[in-house]
């Protein structure tokens, strides 16, 4: 639907897990200069997007990191459960669609960090 005229879309990422989650731009994931959104069960963060742009994004659960691209052209609301199938699929030669607009690109585990408490 690409056109002249610039509007802007809502992301929604709802955290309907029993987990923590996290969501933070690609580019700054590891560092600890980006800003990082905690989603608890039940919260949700919604991102304001330029129409048809390409954002990335790296959703963290527990070890679990799904690196993620958006490029909607209307409002989308992704539960943060369709971003992490069971099980982990590390090497699917066709990327992950779970919502229109939203492909997971890449999905592995890092056990660097955690920011929580996983006692």
């Amino acid at each position: 639907m690409p056109g002249t005229t610039e509007y802007e879309v809502l992301l929604d990422f709802t955290n309907d897990t029993h987990d923590c989650a996290t969501v933070q731009l690609q580019r700054d994931y590891g560092r600890s200069t980006g800003a990082i959104v905690l989603l608890h069960p039940g919260e949700s963060v919604t991102l304001v997007l330029d129409a048809g742009t390409v954002y990335k994004y790296a959703l963290k659960m527990q070890t679990r990191v799904a690196n993620v691209t958006a490029r909607a052209w209307r409002d989308v609301h992704c539960p943060v459960s369709r971003l992490f199938p069971q099980p982990l699929q590390t090497s699917s030669s066709a990327p992950l669609m779970p919502v229109a607009g939203i492909t997971v690109d890449q999905q592995w585990r890092d056990m660097r960090f955690c920011i929580w408490n996983d006692t």
